[in-house]
């Protein structure tokens, strides 16, 4: 390994090494944000859901305090089909919640692809407690945001420096399927051809 370089393993994400954690994307934290950011985060967080059912990446959903905050998404819930079961938490980590816990242990998968609201409190804290228990985490940029700016920038700049990778749903998503002429790449790549306006509801 050349000095100063980071271990390549943290980036060797696979299809059969990875799960897809979405989290709190919720109908009150979603109005908070700006409208062009939470349209291009909730585009390409439909993108992945579909993804991941073509590749069979299994997936988990969090909702904090749902009472208040609202439930996910309807067009993300559609998506989601039947993955939609939401663990509700209180904890900003959703490392925190026993149930989460329990359920993610189950998947047995080392490599953590993250999306959510908001980048800088529940993302970063779960992203964190993720990466202190030995996780290869993979936080999308463009899948996860803030009400301001400055916040997003700043949890991006935390998390890498933490040992997060931070990356886009393209780039994921190729490192996932990793080859053309498969089935997987067959069923996923035409998603790419028009993603401005992705929605096939």
């Amino acid at each position: 390994m050349m000095e100063g370089r980071p271990p390549m393993e943290r980036y060797k994400i696979t299809a059969h090494n990875s799960a897809f954690i979405l989290i709190d994307f919720q109908t009150n934290l979603a109005s908070a944000m700006h409208k062009e950011v939470l349209e291009t985060a909730e585009r390409n967080t439909a993108l992945m859901i579909d993804a991941c059912h073509k590749m069979n990446v299994p997936i988990l959903v969090t909702e904090q305090y749902r009472k208040g905050l609202g439930a996910t998404l309807e067009r993300l819930q559609k998506k989601l089909e039947d993955d939609y079961k939401p663990i509700e938490k209180m904890d900003f980590s959703c490392y925190a919640n026993q149930e989460f816990l329990s359920s993610f242990k189950k998947l047995n998968k080392k490599y953590i692809i993250v999306s959510g609201i908001e980048s800088h409190v529940c993302v970063l804290q779960t992203v964190l407690d993720l990466l202190a228990d030995g996780y290869h985490v993979h936080v999308m940029g463009d899948m996860v945001c803030s009400r301001y700016k400055s916040d997003w920038k700043t949890a991006m700049d935390y998390m890498a420096k933490a040992g997060a990778v931070i990356t886009t749903t393209e780039i994921s998503i190729f490192q996932l399927l990793q080859k053309a002429g498969t089935p997987e790449f067959k069923a996923v790549s035409p998603m790419f051809k028009n993603k401005e306006s992705y929605w096939t509801l």
